[in-house]
């Protein structure tokens, strides 16, 4: 009988011991959407035990990856820990967004924005915003991936690219970009294991310029104020207001001035068609393999070469 009593005592003891054991971590993950005018991307991740915030992060990428050469495809943290991302403030960048956090995970409310910790002179709007949309969103399920912020490019790769002309309706002048070094590159974001933000870029110098029909519109003009030298098709680059044009230096930044959707059979950008291959990666976590001409056979959205695409993927660390 006693034996019995001692067993049972035991069995309750241990259901007792695992009702009050550590609750299961959840995590919950928004961004920006990255646009053609974005610089640095925010994402914030949020982690709960049961129903109490325990962690965050607050982080960002920046769209022109290892194109600029001051923050060569580092995320925002990491380029304040090296001393790259200068605020020229006491504290820095990553110093005061970790002020932030603590706040946050301490009062668990997304609302307590005001007062800002001491210290902290960066604009809050981005994490709060991030934070709210993320814990409204599905926690995030576990995946294959390693965790963290990776930054992947085919640089080793790249292929000169000859300069592109353009017409300079301000200046009244044709300009060149210069030659450069052309490849593609990806920013990702891991979270519990599953791939939560996939961007996908390549490196192509340009202007802003005049579109129609999809097409960048060109006029035949002397390119280098040479009579013995042939008229060549120059850009026509779009009227600007600053004191000079801005050349870009990516597709997506290019936008639908990169002139590819008059070509194209479904009439999309390379953004428009990055960003699909980029979603596309989300939801399966994987890509199918490409056809003999580098394309996808059943990726809807994405008729562009896509073996840069699933090179990158595949540069991905799992666990």
């Amino acid at each position: 009988m006693k034996k019995g009593f001692f067993v049972i005592l035991f069995l309750l003891a241990a259901v007792f011991l695992t009702a009050c054991g550590p609750a299961e971590r959840t995590y919950y993950f928004a961004s920006q959407t990255p646009t053609d005018t974005s610089s640095w991307v925010y994402w914030v991740v949020v982690v709960k035990e049961g129903d109490k915030i325990v962690d965050a992060e607050w982080n960002a990428f920046n769209i022109e990856g290892d194109a600029n050469a001051t923050y060569q495809g580092k995320d925002k943290v990491t380029a304040s820990e090296e001393h790259i991302y200068n605020m020229n403030s006491t504290l820095w960048w990553h110093e005061q967004a970790q002020l932030v956090i603590d706040k946050f995970i301490e009062t668990g409310d997304v609302n307590d924005r005001e007062p800002a910790p001491a210290g902290v002179s960066i604009t809050t709007d981005e994490f709060y915003t991030l934070a709210e949309l993320a814990l409204a969103s599905e926690p995030v399920a576990a995946g294959e991936y390693e965790e963290g912020y990776h930054f992947v490019s085919l640089k080793s790769t790249a292929s000169n690219h000859a300069p592109v002309y353009y017409y300079d309706p301000v200046k009244e002048t044709v300009v060149s970009t210069g030659a450069w070094d052309a490849y593609s590159f990806g920013s990702f974001v891991v979270v519990n294991g599953k791939i939560v933000l996939a961007y996908f870029n390549n490196v192509f110098y340009g202007y802003k310029a005049i579109v129609e029909n999809g097409f960048v519109k060109k006029q035949s003009m002397d390119h280098d104020n040479d009579p013995e030298t042939a008229n060549i098709n120059v850009s026509l680059m779009a009227s600007y207001t600053t004191a000079n044009p801005k050349l870009l230096k990516t597709k997506n930044q290019l936008g639908t001035s990169y002139g590819m959707a008059g070509a194209s059979p479904i009439g999309k950008e390379y953004f428009q068609q990055a960003k699909t291959a980029g979603d596309y990666l989300i939801t399966n976590q994987e890509f199918p393999a490409v056809n003999d001409n580098g394309d996808f056979d059943s990726v809807s959205g994405v008729t562009i070469t896509a073996s840069d695409f699933v090179a990158l993927w595949e540069e991905l660390p799992k666990k």
